[in-house]
């Protein structure tokens, strides 16, 4: 019998194995017990998406994150039976532990589904745990985890951990229930970066990944909270705040699995990888070190992850080279807007002087960096989103050159439990709609009242038209703008009277 079964589940993008299962499997490992990961959103972006009809792929696909897509009976039964493929395989094992990683809003309606046919077959404990445990589509943190309650009262888990899994699975396997984060509706007791366990991907086939890289990517972290406080994001009331991993420590775990499982390129998946910037000084010269001592090249190791923008002061040149000689390929920045005015309203901390000089830095150190907008805040007027296609306009010189690799302009603004602008909406001068709480999409600047949910939608879609034409690629753009259309033609039922 394993101890412990730990499902990888969809839909995630088939880049690089899921951190959790890993890190699960490490703290397990930590505790002599056996376990085993079973990789299902690999297979079902790979073998079961090239062994059935495109459109049909295409159907399920849509039906796992779209909220009102139903499924033809034929389509269905093809699901229902890559469901009861996966059961069959958990069964044999036999676990007293079943994991369940919800990553997101996108994983709910397939752990359902396996839930459903799972539970009644299982003679171990089935866990669930993630930021997929609350509904709202773009957060990671509510006052109560919703999905999880609903689970449980559907009969469907026994256990769900709400926050850290290093605080809350040794209690488990211990057989103590009673803790903070385990069957709670408040968040488990931080843990300590710096003595985490190494992840284990022992059970993922790495090269089999769609990551573009030979040898394929792995996840790994240098942080978990983050130095700012921008007013649309949860990551500070969700993950407490800020603490990093020592420079020569996360070098040395990157040398670790490089040596065991000869991957060379990391994806750092936490909030910034440039937040303590002495020991990312560090963390970079210990790894150009190893190159010199072992005779590698430069870069020999590639490595992506977010990051912060400083200003002169903070971040030097030399910091860049640095960066660039450690093997810095990718950064993913939260830019969010090209006005300034606006992003001092969300506190993002810096000026597009510093954007700038970060952009030029990026550039002439051969760096490639990922921007993210938000398009819609309520504070942006019409002028000030147009400082925004102003800004994508400027920066088309860093596409041409290979800098900018991409771009993401999300779903439009949405307030989420836990950010700032939830809990102090009057700040902004937010209200709700209807007399409701602002939350999610439902809501409007008293301020700016031209910026209503339509308004955002078509500044969201003149955004990608005009970033198009400039030659900038896209990460699910077209998804997002499916995600949208669904919640404006939701709206417009509810006012129809057709659905309450």
């Amino acid at each position: 019998m394993t101890y412990a079964v730990i499902l990888s589940i969809p839909r995630v993008a088939p880049l690089r194995p899921a951190a959790a299962p890993a890190i699960i499997k490490g703290i397990l490992n930590r505790h002599n017990v056996s376990s085993k990961i079973l990789d299902i959103n690999l297979d079902y972006f790979t073998e079961f998406k090239q062994t059935i009809d495109q459109e049909i792929f295409n159907k399920i696909d849509d039906y796992l994150f779209v909220k009102n897509k139903v499924l033809d009976q034929q389509t269905q039964d093809i699901f229902d039976s890559f469901i009861s493929k996966w059961v069959s395989n958990v069964i044999q094992y036999n676990p007293k532990k079943i994991f369940i990683s919800v990553f997101s809003w996108q994983a709910q309606r397939f752990v359902e589904c396996l839930l459903r046919e799972l539970k009644p077959k299982a003679t171990g404990e089935i866990i669930v745990g993630g930021q997929g445990l609350i509904r709202e589509e773009n957060g990671s943190y509510s006052t109560v985890p919703s999905f999880a309650h609903y689970l449980k009262d559907q009969g469907l888990i026994d256990h769900w951990i709400r926050g850290e899994a290093e605080t809350t699975i040794p209690e488990i396997i211990k057989g103590n229930y009673n803790v903070a984060g385990i069957n709670t509706d408040f968040l488990a007791l931080r843990s300590n970066v710096q003595e985490h366990e190494l992840m284990d991907f022992d059970d993922f086939a790495i090269t089999k990944y769609q990551s573009g890289y030979e040898g394929g990517v792995l996840p790994m972290e240098t942080s978990r909270g983050c130095l700012r406080h921008c007013v649309f994001c949860d990551i500070p009331t969700m993950q407490g705040g800020f603490r990093y991993k020592r420079g020569t420590q996360l070098a040395n775990e990157m040398i670790t699995y490089y040596e065991k499982y000869n991957v060379r390129n990391y994806f750092f998946h936490d909030a910034l990888c440039n937040g303590s910037v002495r020991d990312f000084r560090e963390f970079n010269q210990t790894l150009i070190d190893y190159y010199i001592q072992n005779q590698l090249p430069e870069k020999y190791f590639r490595y992506s992850s977010h990051a912060i923008i400083y200003g002169r002061k903070a971040f030097k040149p030399k910091d860049f080279e640095l960066m660039s000689g450690g093997g810095a390929e990718t950064m993913v920045i939260g830019v969010e807007s090209g006005s300034d005015r606006v992003r001092d309203h969300m506190k993002k901390g810096f000026t597009n002087e510093d954007l700038d000089y970060n952009m030029q830095m990026y550039s002439k150190y051969k760096m490639q960096v990922y921007l993210l907008l938000i398009v819609g805040f309520p504070t942006e007027t019409r002028a000030d989103f147009q400082e925004t296609l102003d800004m994508l306009t400027k920066y088309q010189r860093y596409v041409a050159d290979g800098t900018i690799i991409g771009v993401n302009l999300g779903t439009t603004l949405t307030i989420e439990e836990g950010t700032e602008m939830y809990e102090n909406p009057k700040t902004l001068n937010i209200i709700g709609i209807n007399s409701q709480r602002p939350q999610g999409t439902e809501w409007v600047c008293t301020d700016n009242p031209e910026l209503n949910y339509k308004e955002r939608i078509m500044r969201r879609i003149e955004a990608q038209e005009h970033a198009v034409k400039l030659g900038y690629t896209f990460w699910k753009g077209d998804d997002q703008l499916k995600v949208m259309m669904d919640k404006y033609q939701e709206r417009l039922r509810k006012l129809a009277g057709v659905i309450h």
